[in-house]
């Protein structure tokens, strides 16, 4: 990988992280105007403004500068790389939306920041050019994945309809482990990118690409409809973060349980260890502030 590749696949990165915290902000703004409309969701979809914070968010920010950043550098180190999205958050949402932000929150984002660039450092790399999607062993462990985080994802969902009180903050895990599972598949969703891109054509991989294609629309129209939601009962600079903390954690776990790959060395297993360790303290700063 060459300098000036790696240079690209980060200013993407970057700027997909900008790009969805903005939408974020956007979308937030039209929240606070109508959350007490009987029917939320529909006053939203009536918003072109609303619309418009969806599009940066999704499609701009979450699949475009995303999907390149990834072909540039891999989908390791992309999603630590776009939490400096969260530094344009904090600072718009005390801005723009009149949010307010204690040192414990700012010191929980700091530490998610650092906790997500420790990660990045660690080098967990997949080459998605040559990894075997097809493989049968890989296809029942990213199933099987799925279906445990999304039965985690179900069970946060009826927390939520037991606990008032911190509704928000549960319905933001609930949509961040749905969202995590987007990088998951997104890898391999990489892979038929790519072969396709250097004039590589399988059948398989394609009909496999079609329903990988199906399964990220589902996961990110579902994940942000209950992130949506959840920004209704709490503050945005607090909440985001909280959801961007499975979106971190599950695609490392599934780095090693689905992709069943190795670090490299010593140095990025400390890096590893020392980027979770920050992000699960982050999340505990800004759920106790939230709750």
């Amino acid at each position: 990988m060459s300098d000036l590749t790696y240079f690209i696949g980060i200013i993407f990165a970057f700027l997909a992280g900008i790009v969805v915290q903005i939408g974020v902000l956007i979308q937030k703004s039209v929240i606070n105007k109508h959350s007490n409309d009987p029917k939320f969701i529909i006053s939203l979809v009536k918003s072109p403004l609303w619309f418009m914070g969806l599009l940066l968010q999704i499609v701009i920010g979450g699949l475009i500068f995303y999907f390149i950043a990834i072909i540039f550098i891999g989908p390791a180190l992309v999603p630590g790389l776009m939490s400096v999205g969260l530094i344009i958050l904090a600072l718009g949402s005390v801005k723009i939306l009149r949010e307010t932000l204690g040192k414990k929150e700012i010191f929980g984002i700091l530490l998610m920041i650092i906790g997500v660039t420790f990660l990045g450092l660690s080098n967990l790399s997949i080459d998605v050019f040559t990894f075997n999607i097809l493989d049968s062993g890989f296809i029942f462990r990213i199933i099987v994945f799925t279906i445990v985080v999304l039965s985690l994802a179900f069970i946060f969902e009826v927390l939520s309809r037991k606990h008032e009180k911190i509704k928000g903050l549960i319905m933001a895990i609930e949509a961040g482990l749905i969202l995590s599972l987007n990088t998951v598949w997104a890898s391999p969703g990489t892979t038929v990118v790519t072969h396709l891109v250097d004039g590589i054509i399988i059948e398989e991989e394609i009909i496999f690409g079609i329903i990988i294609g199906i399964m990220l629309v589902l996961l990110v129209a579902i994940g942000i409809t209950i992130g949506q939601i959840s920004l209704k009962y709490g503050q945005a600079n607090i909440l985001a973060p909280i959801t961007s903390v499975p979106i971190q954690v599950i695609p490392v776990i599934a780095f090693f349980i689905i992709f069943l790959s190795i670090p490299p060395n010593i140095l990025s297993v400390i890096y590893l260890i020392f980027g979770l360790i920050f992000i699960i303290s982050s999340s505990f700063l800004l759920s106790k502030r939230q709750a």
